[in-house]
C-alpha cells in the first residue's frame, strides 16, 4: 500500500511539473507575441495580384438590345438607397450586368455594409475595389496573419472580450491611450502589431472583423481596374491617366503617341485599338500604382497624383485633353503596322478615344465630360446615389471598327432631360417605377447613355 502511495505521489508530482512547464512555454509564446519588436516586418496585406480584369463580350454585351450595363457610384453601405436605385432602374437580375465602382462598404453601419457586401458577393456582381474596400481587405488579411502568430489567437480573443470597453478611433484622430485597459491592450503594443498609419478599432476594422470568409474572398477577387475592349471603356474607382504627366503627350514612351507595332493585324482596327488601350494600363507607370487608381483625384503641377480636390488639375480634365486629340487611324497617311513617332505638341494623336467611368470624387459630384463619367454623388453624406446605364444604343455598330468613322471631339457637360426606360423587364425582383426620369448624355464615339439617380437618406 505504501508503495502504491509513493508511485501515486510521484506521478502527481510529474503531472504538476509538466503543467508548470506547459504554462511557462505557453505564456512565453504569449509574451513573445506581445513583446515582439516594432521593427518586425509585415507580410503583404494588399493582395494586388488581381490588378486588372478584362471583360469578355458576354460580360459587357454591346449589341444586345435586351441587356443593359449598369455602373453604380460609391454606395458606402447605403443599402436602402441602393435598393431604391435598382428599383428605379427596373434592374433585371436575369439580363442586366451590374458593375459597382468600389467603396460599397463603410461609412454606414456595420450591418448595412455587410448587407450590401452580401448582395454583391452572393450575386457575383462585377466591380472594382475602392480605397475604403481596400482598407477593409487589408485589416482582414492582417487578422489572418495575427491568428497565424504564436499567441495571436489569444490576443485577438482578448480584443474581442474587451470590445465594449474601447473608444472607437475618430475619423482623423489618434489612438486612445488605453490606460484603463489590460496591459496587453496598450497603444505601444498595437504599434508593434499593426503597420504604421493604421488605425485599429475603426470603421474598416469592424467590417473586416464581422464579414464572413466568403465575403472576404469576394473582396480579394475584385480587381482595381475593369477593362471592356468591346466598348472601349475602363471602370475604376479613382482614376487612370491617358498619358504620363511627367512627359509631353508626344513623347515616344507615351502609348498614344504612335501606332502599336502589330504587323500581322495591321488592317484589324479593333485589335489595334485593344493593343493601344492595354498599353494605357501597362506603359503609364501611374496606372500600375495601386495607390493612384484607388485614391487619385487630381494631378499636381509636378506631375504627381494627389487625393486633393483643391490642389492640381482634376485628372479627368487631363484624360479628356488627351482623348480629344485622338483623331482615329484614318487621319494619318502612315501605315498602321509601322511605329511612327510624333514630336512636338500636335493638335492630333494617332489613336481612338476611350472612356473612363469612375467614382471617389464626391466633392465634385456628378462629373460628366466627353470621355469620362464621374459617378460619386455623395450618397453617404445625404446627397444622391447615381448610376450610368448603357445599352446597345451606347455602342452603335461601326463605331468600333470602321476606320473611316468620325466622331465629335468637343466636351459635353450638359444634360438633356428625357423620359426613363419604359415598361417593366420580366424576371426581375425589384419594383417598377415607370414614372422615373433620367438624363441622357453622349457616350463613346457616337453612342448615348443615361444617368439615373435617387436621393439618399
Amino acid at each position: 500500500m505504501t508503495r502504491c502511495n509513493d508511485h501515486y505521489g510521484l506521478l502527481l508530482r510529474i503531472t504538476v511539473v509538466i503543467l508548470i512547464i506547459w504554462t511557462i512555454l505557453a505564456g512565453g509564446m504569449w509574451v513573445r507575441f506581445w513583446t515582439n519588436s516594432s521593427s518586425s516586418k509585415f507580410p503583404d496585406f494588399g493582395h494586388y495580384e488581381n490588378f486588372t480584369h478584362t471583360l469578355s463580350d458576354e460580360q459587357l454585351p454591346t449589341n444586345d438590345n435586351d441587356r443593359r450595363i449598369i455602373a453604380i457610384g460609391d454606395i458606402h453601405g447605403m443599402n436602402e438607397s441602393l435598393t431604391a436605385l435598382l428599383n428605379k432602374i427596373s434592374y433585371d437580375t436575369q439580363k442586366d450586368i451590374l458593375i459597382h465602382l468600389g467603396d460599397f462598404t463603410t461609412k454606414a453601419t456595420v450591418e448595412e455594409s455587410l448587407t450590401v457586401l452580401s448582395f454583391m458577393e452572393s450575386n457575383k456582381i462585377l466591380g472594382v475595389r475602392g480605397n475604403n474596400d481596400q482598407k477593409v481587405l487589408e485589416w482582414r488579411a492582417w487578422m489572418d496573419w495575427i491568428l497565424s502568430q504564436p499567441g495571436g489567437r489569444e490576443w485577438l480573443r482578448e480584443v474581442d472580450d474587451h470590445w465594449s470597453d474601447y473608444e472607437l478611433v475618430p475619423e482623423k484622430g489618434d489612438m486612445p491611450a488605453f490606460d484603463s485597459y489590460p496591459s496587453s491592450m496598450k497603444k505601444p503594443d498595437w504599434g508593434n502589431k499593426v503597420p504604421k498609419g493604421w488605425k485599429p478599432l475603426g470603421d474598416h476594422y469592424q467590417v473586416a472583423r464581422a464579414m464572413s470568409r466568403s465575403q472576404y474572398n469576394y473582396l480579394r477577387s475584385l480587381p482595381l481596374v475593369l477593362y471592356a475592349p468591346a466598348g472601349h471603356v475602363f471602370f475604376v474607382h479613382a482614376g487612370l491617366l491617358a498619358a504620363d504627366p511627367s512627359r509631353i503627350a508626344t513623347h515616344p514612351k507615351q502609348p498614344l503617341s504612335h501606332w502599336p507595332s502589330i504587323e500581322q493585324h495591321e488592317d484589324d482596327i479593333p485589335t489595334i485599338r485593344k493593343a493601344q488601350e492595354l498599353a494605357l494600363l501597362s506603359d503609364i507607370p501611374q496606372n500600375q500604382d495601386p495607390w493612384v487608381v484607388l485614391n487619385m483625384r487630381s494631378v499636381r503641377k509636378n506631375g504627381k497624383p494627389t487625393r486633393s480636390n483643391k490642389k492640381g488639375i482634376p485628372y479627368s480634365d487631363l484624360w479628356n485633353k488627351i482623348m480629344n486629340k485622338c483623331s482615329g487611324f484614318h487621319a494619318s497617311n502612315t501605315r498602321l503596322g509601322s511605329v511612327t513617332r510624333l514630336t512636338g505638341q500636335l493638335a492630333h494623336l494617332p489613336c481612338y478615344a476611350s472612356t473612363v467611368v469612375y467614382g471617389h470624387a464626391a466633392t465634385r459630384g456628378l462629373d460628366v465630360k466627353r470621355w469620362s463619367v464621374g459617378l460619386d454623388t455623395g450618397c453617404s453624406v445625404g446627397r444622391r446615389l447615381s448610376a450610368l446605364v448603357l445599352d446597345a444604343k451606347s455602342f452603335p455598330s461601326g463605331a468600333s471598327g470602321d476606320p473611316t468613322f468620325d466622331f465629335p471631339s468637343e466636351a459635353t457637360d450638359r444634360f438633356d432631360a428625357e423620359p426613363s426606360f419604359q415598361g417593366a423587364i420580366t424576371q426581375h425582383t425589384f419594383d417598377v417605377l415607370p414614372s422615373a426620369t433620367d438624363s441622357r448624355i453622349k457616350f463613346g464615339h457616337a453612342g448615348e447613355a443615361r444617368i439615373i439617380s435617387v436621393e439618399c437618406h
